[in-house]
Order: C-alpha cells, then structure tokens, then sequence
C-alpha cells in the first residue's frame, strides 16, 4: 500500500536463489533506469520459502542501490517489496502474489523474471515490458537461441498442438520469464482457478489460454540465448506439468478452440526462432529401450486410450529395428490427439493417462534423433513446420473424438 500506483511491476519468484540473485536484480534495475526514465516502476519478489540468503540479499541489493552511484534518485525511485507466500515453492502461488500485487498497485505493464538464468541482461527485461506497455500487447511469450537437441518436447508436441488448438502461432507457451498487461492480470486474478494443479504448477500457459480465449492481443520477444543450471527434473514430471496442464486448459475452454480453425501469426519482436548447431543429443539406445519397454508393460492401458488401428501400428513399430525405427508423423499427431480426448472423456485416472503418454513421447524422441544427427538448422525448421501443419490438418479429427461418445 505504501508503493502507491506503478506503470511498471517486475516480479521475481525466488526459492534458494542466492548465487544467482543479484545479477537478476543489477539487470532488472539497470533496465528501469536507462529505458523507462520517467516510469514509477516497483520490484517485487515473491518468495517461496527459501532456507538460504535469498530474501535477505534482495533487501540489502536494494539498500546498496540507492545509496551507490549512479544510483535511482528520489524522483524515480524503484520501489522493492519481498513477501513469503509458503514454505515451499509454486508457480501458481507466486504468480497470484504477482498479479495481485499488480491490479493493487495498477500496473499496466508487468514481466515475470526468474532468477535462475545465469546470462540475464536488462535487454531481457526490456524486451518482455516494452511490447506490453509501448505496443499494447497483453501476453509477450520469450523467445530463445535453442540449441538442435534442446527444447524438443515443445518443438514436437506442446508448441504445434498449442498452435493447431488455439490457433495462435506463440512458441514458447511454458516459460520462466513473460510480460503481461494489468488487465490481463485483472482477468486472471478473477478466476477461480488458483487452486487447480495446472494453475499452481504451469500457470504461464493457463494466462495465455486465458488471454487468447479473452480476444486479447499475443506476442512474443526474442530474448536470445538461455544459460540456466539443470534442474534434473525427469521427463515424466516435466510431461506431467506442461501436457497435463495443456489438455487441462483443453478441457476448461472448450468452447473458445471447438469452432476455431487454422492458425494465425502473432506480433514478434526479433526473430521467430534461432537454432544453433551444438548441443550433445541424449543416449538413443536408452531411449528406445524405454520406449519398446513402455509400450510393452503399458498394453492394457495404452488400449483404453487409443484406438485399435493406432495401437496396433505403435505395437508393430515398437517391434522394429533400432536401426530402422521410424514414427511417423501422422501417427504421433493422432496418438496425441487420441490422448487428448481420451483425457476429455476421462477412461481411466487423468494423471496416470497423462504419464502413459511419457514412453510414446520417447518413441517419437527416438525417431527425430535418428532422423536428424546430420540435420541443418533449416531442414529440421522446415521438418518443425510440417508437424505444426499436420497438427491443424488432424485437428477435425480430434474434434470427432473430443465430442463423440467412446
């Protein structure tokens, strides 16, 4: 309350972030000083429970900023606010702090930081707030340098099915770092949906559902390259948070995808995609162990998700030599969409429906390794591309499934 009214907020959730923190900070405040002169701006930093220095290094950052030179005078004082949400970290509860603290203070432009990239410059910051408070944006999705190998799960389900369902061509839907416009913040923050473990675990791609299916305006902002340390999250988790969480969005706005078709380009500050050509792919032998393993232990239920042509052509592939393994491309799109409605008419736990998708996904893994170790970056843009049309081309059958009866 004592902040007043801003026209920027930056949020940064934090959870043991103390090596990393202050050069999260240094960059958010020195592009708030240089690009946005005459803004009242505030840092904010939502805390889940952090054991180390985190919260204490964040008050002192500030304390050393404004009494250093150089530093914020009097009539542009960044204000810096730390709260502690719980005593153990989530998405979905930090990002409510953020939004709320943003319709509170009446921000019109808001970025959510993580404090986790090792290489974040103020252009990152930048990037995210000025689409949304100079060009009107209410949603800005980052965009980053991705390695080949790097990011795959969104390149071969989560970015085109995203794009065929909602019709909006954002790549990066699961991030950490995003903009927002105040009022989409004001509609979010009347939902309630706060409590539901899509919104608590990946709330990004649940505000972006939210903006598109509000008629708002999408974009996205090249950020550049992302150092960040691994989290060693494995891929079933990661699968259950960004594929549960999408067919949950799938399910709660029904409505706004049933009757859209085709997809539409969004505004893009920079270039759509950067692929780089290092990177060192994943084992593939283990990888197609686990998959002919998974669909071999997983028969009964993989039956009760897909239809008998689909299983019956992933059974025969699962067969094949390693050498010679191929998934293709329509299949992968109908499996996933078979899935998906399969999720709508809830034929058996949607958790565990969900985590039976995990030994496909490394099917359709294995085949883009086998089928790209040489590849350049155009052929496998151009191979991306050809997926994302296939998942609009298929979406009709989707529909059928979704609004049939099993």
């Amino acid at each position: 309350m004592s902040v007043g009214e801003v026209d920027l907020l930056v949020g940064v959730p934090t959870y043991n972030n103390a090596s990393t923190l202050g050069q999260t900070l240094s960059s958010i405040e020195e592009c708030l000083r240089h690009d946005f002169v005459r803004e009242r701006a505030a840092i904010l930093n939502v805390d889940g429970g952090s054991a180390d220095a985190t919260r204490q290094l964040f008050v002192q950052s500030g304390e050393r900023s404004d009494a250093g030179p150089g530093g914020l005078t009097s009539l542009r004082t960044i204000h810096r606010i730390s709260c502690e949400y719980g005593k153990a970290p989530s998405h979905g509860l930090a990002l409510h702090n953020i939004v709320a603290a943003s319709d509170l203070l009446r921000a019109k432009a808001c970025a959510v930081i993580s404090p986790t990239a090792t290489n974040l410059t103020p252009s990152w910051v930048l990037n995210l707030l000025r689409p949304v408070y100079r060009d009107s944006l209410d949603f800005v999705a980052p965009l980053y340098v991705r390695s080949r190998f790097q990011g795959l799960l969104a390149r071969d389900l989560l970015y085109p099915m995203s794009r065929a369902i909602f019709g909006q061509r954002i790549r990066e839907i699961y991030c950490e770092e995003w903009g927002f416009s105040g009022r989409l913040a004001s509609q979010c923050l009347e939902k309630d949906v706060w409590r539901e473990e899509a919104v608590r675990t990946r709330p990004e791609a649940w505000m972006a559902v939210t903006a598109i299916g509000g008629g708002l305006k999408c974009g996205q902002s090249f950020l550049g390259p992302k150092i960040a340390p691994s989290t060693g999250t494995d891929i079933v988790e990661i699968i259950r948070q960004t594929v549960g969480s999408f067919f949950w969005c799938m399910e709660t706005n029904q409505a706004q995808w049933l009757s859209r078709s085709n997809s539409q380009q969004v505004p893009t500050f920079g270039p759509d995609h950067e692929l780089s050509l290092d990177g060192i792919p994943p084992s593939q032998e283990k990888i197609f162990e686990l998959f002919r393993g998974g669909v071999s232990e997983l028969e009964p239920i993989l039956a009760s998700i897909l239809a008998q042509d689909t299983h019956a052509q992933i059974k025969a592939i699962a067969l094949s030599d390693p050498s010679q393994f191929h998934f293709p491309v329509e299949l992968w799109v109908k499996t996933v969409y078979e899935f998906a409605a399969s999720y709508h008419h809830m034929v058996l736990n949607r958790d565990h429906l969900v985590q039976a998708l995990v030994p496909l996904y490394r099917g359709q893994l294995f085949s883009f390794l086998l089928e790209n170790t040489n590849s350049s970056a155009e052929a496998m843009e151009t191979q991306s591309e050809a997926l994302c049309q296939e998942f609009e081309r298929q979406k009709p059958y989707l529909i059928a499934r979704w609004t049939g009866k099993r």
